[in-house]
């Protein structure tokens, strides 16, 4: 079997399976531009009620909440390069600063940042951003100043649902992939998340490729009532063993 790279950062465990009501597969990893693991993050929507998840917001209170967790710790410091009110409102109630950077050029300000910083996370398609190759390299550029062995750059990305209008998540990989590897990053994991009506959570690791798949149908379809799925991208600076 592939060796797996250890994409939860500080030596944080990874998420228990039979602690969150999750199904774990021994299958061989599935392989996403390149040696990359997939993960299926399902969370249920109990603390969503009255707020809304759409690709503006982008990450529901559930999944920025359990990136904190999981990423980070007390004390840490979480980028955003947006604005996103979630990922802020999960980093205080856990006591993680939060930074929101609009600009790439502005991470100078961060110097005076005096916590470590563990998670940086980009949504994509940008808002503030050029979407050009030499842009989408500044980004992570950008992102690799700040970044130590111990820090995780996660790129939510929202594509288009199967058979939709709009830029698939393919095309997506195939602008940030390369980018991402110009700026000295490499990609250890991919974590297909949905969020939907349930009484509960669950977590599947070393996913399949059918897997995957079936998770981001059943968004599309919400056949349980309003769902919302979304790629995420995780980036380390460690080089690939």
């Amino acid at each position: 079997m592939t060796a797996l790279p250890d994409f939860t950062p500080n030596g944080a465990a990874r998420p228990n399976p039979s602690n969150h009501d999750a199904q774990h597969h021994d299958d061989e990893p599935v392989l996403v531009g390149g040696d990359v693991p997939i993960a299926v993050w399902r969370l249920d929507d109990r603390d969503d009620a009255g707020t809304e998840t759409t690709p503006d917001t982008r990450l529901s209170s559930r999944l920025a909440q359990r990136l904190v967790l999981v990423y980070t710790r007390r004390g840490d410091a979480v980028i955003d390069f947006d604005n996103d009110p979630h990922l802020e409102h999960a980093s205080a109630h856990t006591s993680r600063a939060y930074r929101s950077i609009t600009d790439p050029s502005a991470v100078a300000d961060l110097d005076t940042l005096t916590e470590p910083v563990s998670l940086i996370v980009l949504r994509w398609p940008p808002r503030h951003t050029t979407r050009t190759p030499a842009g989408i390299t500044d980004l992570f550029a950008a992102c690799r100043l700040i970044m130590t062995a111990d820090t995780c750059a996660i790129a939510a990305v929202s594509s288009a649902a199967p058979g939709q209008p709009g830029t698939t998540y393919a095309e997506h990989l195939g602008e940030l992939l390369p980018a991402a590897r110009a700026a000295g990053l490499t990609h250890v994991l991919q974590i297909v998340a949905v969020t939907a009506p349930g009484d509960g959570d669950e977590f599947l690791y070393y996913a399949t490729r059918a897997e995957a798949e079936a998770a981001r149908q059943g968004w599309s379809a919400g056949d349980n009532g309003p769902s919302y799925g979304i790629d995420l991208l995780v980036f380390t600076n460690r080089s690939p063993t």
